[in-house]
């Protein structure tokens, strides 16, 4: 059972205790992401802060960061996304002291010197460079842009290459001091600890101040059903394409009944995408479907990579298979493989301490406490194969569908194509 404690700032401590590993992991989650950025004002900054926690603080270098946490011999890093942004390590026993010790040097010392600043925009250049010269991700983005249009779900993680290049110190330590406080932040720690590290944790984080004020927050998301966006780009060999439309958050109650959706439509390879486009017709390698969900709204997408001259067909073939599951629904026996299937995958996942580190820290900032494994099993089976198919009658029912499409320059006529195939 896992232990919650609340300090007087308001920050949260999750703690799970696993006596039988050797290691422990840190994260300290803080609930600000891309979605928090003014479009044209700081647009890529919480992106950009996540790499400045690295670069220095006043007591440490940012190249002795980097030898102090690959000394302790387990690894640490970051990641931001539309929602959150996590800092995270894994140690031994012994180290995690230590390791406490970094992570919280680097979030709330951090120097943030303008000439760092200077060169990690270049980086962070290259790694928009990066995505953008891959397909499958450059598409995906596309598509979420067109979705949630320019609001801030719509904003791209990295940011823009010329928004990001006029980031300086002001507006990151803007958005840092509205946004690092603890009235936002989530530390969780799993595995093997040592008891007195929970004493170690209540005094370095209650040193934190709160906010003198919280910012308002606008929940409410628009979903812009754009029809169609295409993209052209010369040299590749197909089209690379994103299909779908608004989704489930987070906290809708019938959420895991998407999770269930997507796992029989395209989440594995014994989906119904995977079997029919890739198996049984032969018209792609990629082919997959996923869901991503937000506080309040989601996304359904299809994606993957096809021959051009084969497109039309593809596309074809993956309304039928929606149009069939909005009449007839999903049979029983794909259900409960379904359901035994995600049961599986939860297991797996969770019995992984350095994962559930990541789960409890997600389903704090999301539903303010955590859900655990017998739980969610519970939640699964308590799921039945009349309510299913209702809510996926209704969904597809609902959904309108949206396509993006990354294509060779001069590929004619995929707009009409699209028009013809998704007006029946």
């Amino acid at each position: 059972m896992y232990k919650e404690i609340n300090l007087d700032n308001k920050l949260k401590l999750i703690l799970l205790k696993n006596k039988n590993i050797h290691t422990v992991n840190i994260g300290i989650f803080i609930g600000a992401g891309a979605k928090d950025e003014d479009t044209f004002h700081n647009y890529g900054c919480a992106h950009f802060l996540e790499h400045m926690m690295f670069k220095g603080t006043e007591t440490i270098s940012a190249t002795e960061i980097a030898e102090a946490l690959d000394d302790l011999g387990g690894y640490g890093n970051a990641y931001t996304n539309n929602e959150f942004t996590v800092f995270y390590n894994k140690v031994l026993q012994e180290d995690s002291f230590k390791a406490v010790d970094i992570l919280y040097d680097m979030l709330f010392n951090s120097t943030m010197d303008e000439d760092e600043i200077e060169k990690e925009k270049k980086v962070i250049v290259e790694e928009i460079n990066m995505y953008e010269d891959e397909a499958g991700s450059f598409i995906l983005e596309e598509f979420s842009k067109n979705l949630f249009s320019r609001q801030g779900l719509g904003n791209s993680i990295l940011g823009e290459k010329k928004y990001v290049k006029k980031i300086n110190k002001k507006i990151l330590l803007n958005f840092y001091q509205q946004h690092y406080v603890p009235e936002k932040m989530v530390v969780v720690v799993t595995g093997n600890y040592n008891e007195k590290l929970i004493g170690y944790l209540k005094r370095k984080f209650s040193a934190l101040e709160s906010a003198e004020q919280q910012l308002e927050v606008n929940k409410k998301v628009i979903i812009n059903n754009f029809s169609f966006a295409l993209h052209e780009k010369a040299k590749i060999s197909q089209i690379y394409f994103a299909l779908g439309g608004e989704g489930v958050s987070k906290n809708d109650s019938e959420y895991i009944k998407t999770i269930l959706f997507n796992n029989i439509l395209g989440g594995n390879s014994s989906s119904f995408l995977f079997q029919k486009l890739r198996e049984e017709l032969s018209l792609c390698y990629d082919i997959s479907s996923f869901i991503t969900a937000f506080e309040n709204t989601g996304e359904l997408v299809i994606s993957g990579g096809v021959n051009v001259k084969q497109f039309p067909l593809a596309l074809r073939e993956i309304v039928k298979i929606l149009e069939e599951i909005k009449v007839a629904g999903i049979k029983k026996i794909d259900f409960e493989r379904a359901k035994k299937q995600l049961k599986r995958q939860i297991v797996m996942s969770l019995d992984n301490m350095h994962n559930m580190m990541f789960s409890l820290g997600i389903d704090v900032l999301y539903y303010s406490k955590p859900k655990l494994i017998d739980e969610l099993i519970a939640e699964i089976d308590g799921i039945s194969y009349s309510s299913f198919n209702k809510f996926v009658k209704r969904y597809l029912k609902a959904l309108k569908l949206n396509l993006c499409v990354l294509a060779p320059k001069g590929t004619d006529d995929i707009e009409k194509q699209w028009e013809e195939i998704a007006g029946g």
